[in-house]
């Protein structure tokens, strides 16, 4: 399954591999030869002595032998091509898959485990059909042609031989059997390493700041024990296995001098045949020691294509309807109806309705955990509904296609995650062709051109990998105004300003009031001040709606959440 799979990948490619293969069948053929001349020459020359026919004999030899190795480095050459057209397309197919998958896919599965499918599977996959493949058809040719030549000269000579070559394929049988699981549970542990590489190198300045060096290099070295058991119990298993292959070969090329040498001693065979017969060794040899390399790269490749093809057809959750239904002008009216989400069995946002018309701003405020960033995620339709819908100017947001629905939201992310590229290009990123004077607009509204234009590359400069070498309000402020270079009719400010100090939190909010087209804005932060200017105010609780209004009108309440926080935030 995995093979046919895998070969599918080579689309129009196949005939390479097809070419390889033909290109093995015909150097097999041309060195089956070789062992004829081999046998003329003894025979017919050397024992008669007509010593003036060896130079062609020779000759023909030397140029059988030098077609045999122009149809391997084609051969080759061919199936290198094909296996990497198959392995480009699938890693181009991979990442287009996991592009598409919903934020809940990420949350399930580990970085580690989907980079290790992503790299060392496929090249499990490119060693397979490169390699492995042209080998079998080569080992199986030589033992068919060795079969047949042995069987037109000796019939006993030929069960002789071949009749211990069962106990290599048992042997390799059992290998196989056994090696397969134990690669596949290798292949586990090593997503697991790589996951806490990932993560060790992501959160390093967690580590430091907490002084956990220690106990994180102790963590690595447990997992990388584990691996190193797991690769000693599987590689142990083929060494178990694979000089008993060897020896059964090397037990045959004995055997194939001994019986030979007695039948010539008995003129049942001539010493011409004996040479034919010892030139055909490599034809018996070549394959038994391969076989256990060949079933050892098999069993590997088994348990990283079934993983691959794991991750491959892992359903995508949140899809485009096959029937568009997005409206061709986007006014930025946002609905929500009863509402409800869920998380398995925790109710993260139960019978929320909210209306916002287009152009309006609205805050939304609560706990930490209360479900407000669930919320905002529906709207972008990271998430789907459990039950109830989120509307966009009258249509829901299923029946909208998700590429025009996400084009038409500029967003900012509680998790402000930044490209390593340059400033431009990280503002610019949702509109790549936009001018620069968009970018610089966007930058100083948001209060970004201030620190930009003082680096040395101005908007040139390289951002570090996540924003290295930025403060936290830095990085927040570029986040903003790559969602508003978007100049999209929704925006959604997820806990943009938390960074920021007052002085430049009342600046961006000025400039955001002063934009000349209002986009329909949500801004969810924890400050009051965030929120204070927006037409309507939701309060969100333990992922109920507990009270909504205006600044004015919340203040009203005397037990509020929004009036004890306004009140603690200002004391």
């Amino acid at each position: 399954m995995s093979f046919k799979w895998a070969l599918g990948f080579m689309r129009k490619k196949k005939w390479l591999l097809v070419l390889s293969i033909a290109l093995n069948v015909l150097g097999v053929v041309l060195m089956t030869i070789e062992p004829f001349i081999f046998r003329d020459i003894t025979d017919n020359i050397l024992m008669p002595q007509k010593f003036d026919l060896l130079v062609p004999r020779l000759l023909l030899a030397l140029a059988i032998g030098a077609g045999f190795m122009a149809c391997r480095y084609f051969a080759n050459m061919t199936a290198e091509l094909a296996s990497q057209e198959a392995v480009y397309n699938l890693k181009s197919e991979l990442f287009d898959k996991l592009m598409r998958q919903s934020t809940g896919f990420y949350a399930e599965n580990r970085t580690g485990d989907l980079i290790n499918k992503c790299s060392g599977d496929v090249e499990m996959v490119n060693h397979f059909l490169c390699w492995v493949t042209p080998k079998w058809v080569e080992m199986a040719l030589m033992l068919a042609f060795a079969l047949v030549v042995f069987l037109s000269i000796n019939p006993l000579y030929t069960l002789i031989l071949f009749g211990i070559t069962p106990l290599s394929a048992y042997f390799a049988l059992t290998m196989g059997k056994k090696v397969r699981p134990a690669f596949s549970d290798a292949r586990d542990q090593l997503s697991q390493l790589n996951t806490v590489v990932q993560e060790n190198i992501s959160g390093n300045r967690v580590v430091k700041a907490f002084v956990r060096e220690k106990h994180e290099l102790d963590k690595f070295q447990k997992e990388n024990q584990e691996y190193k058991n797991l690769q000693i119990k599987a590689n142990f298993i083929w060494l178990k296995y694979g000089p008993m292959i060897d020896s059964v070969a090397i037990f045959m090329s004995v055997l194939n001098l001994a019986v030979g040498g007695i039948m010539v001693c008995l003129g049942n065979i001539t010493l011409g045949d004996l040479t034919l017969f010892l030139s055909f060794a490599w034809a018996l040899n070549e394959p038994m020691i391969l076989l256990g390399f060949l079933m050892n790269d098999t069993q590997r490749f088994l348990a990283s294509g079934e993983k691959i093809m794991s991750l491959y057809n892992a359903d995508v959750k949140i899809e485009s309807p096959e029937t568009d239904r997005s409206p061709e002008t986007v006014k930025g009216d946002i609905e929500l109806r009863d509402v409800t989400l869920k998380y398995g069995s925790v109710t993260v946002l139960d019978g929320i309705n909210m209306k916002i018309p287009a152009g309006r701003t609205v805050g939304i405020m609560g706990p930490t955990g209360s479900g407000k960033t669930s919320l905002i995620n529906l709207v972008s339709r990271f998430t789907d509904v459990t039950r109830g819908g989120v509307y966009i100017d009258g249509v829901n947001v299923k029946e909208w296609n998700l590429q025009k629905l996400r084009a038409n939201i500029g967003m900012t992310m509680q998790d402000v995650f930044l490209f390593s590229d340059t400033v431009e290009s990280n503002i610019a990123y949702g509109v790549p062709e936009a001018p620069m004077e968009t970018v610089i607009s966007a930058a100083k509204t948001a209060d970004a051109d201030s620190f930009v234009s003082t680096m040395p590359d101005g908007y040139d400069t390289i951002v570090g990998e996540r924003g290295t070498g930025l403060s936290g309000g830095q990085k927040q402020r570029i986040s903003l105004a790559r969602a508003l270079a978007k100049e999209a009719p929704v925006l959604i400010l997820d806990d943009t300003t938390s960074a920021v100090d007052m002085e430049t939190e009342q600046y961006i909010q000025k400039c955001l009031a002063e934009l000349p087209k209002q986009a329909t804005t949500i801004i969810i932060a924890q400050r009051t001040s965030s929120v204070m200017q927006a037409d309507m105010i939701y309060i969100i609780e333990d992922g109920k709606i507990s009270e909504c209004g205006s600044h004015a009108e919340l203040m009203q309440n005397p037990d509020g959440y929004y009036r004890n926080t306004c009140l603690l935030q200002n004391s």
